[in-house]
């Protein structure tokens, strides 16, 4: 499974994220999603790749680019 793909459709699909705005450099705020709206991305990327994304690397998150390095980094401790 392709971990930014898999991540560029939940944006598009189930949070309306225009195609054309997802780039490496964009940010979260860039693709409309708000920080409640974050909230509830973590929980659906926890659900859908089986990890769990604590407070502290949340408060990291700034691009989806910076969230498949993290779900790709946890993916390997889920497995364990």
């Amino acid at each position: 499974m392709d971990t930014r793909q898999t991540l560029t459709d939940i944006a598009i699909k189930e949070f309306h994220c225009d195609p054309e705005k997802i780039r490496e450099d964009a940010t979260i705020k860039d693709l409309g999603i708000d920080s409640l709206g974050l909230l509830e991305f973590i929980f659906r990327i926890e659900e859908v790749f089986a990890v769990r994304i604590g407070n502290e690397d949340a408060e990291k998150i700034r691009t989806l680019d910076d969230i498949a390095d993290l779900v790709d980094r946890l993916r390997p401790q889920a497995a364990a």
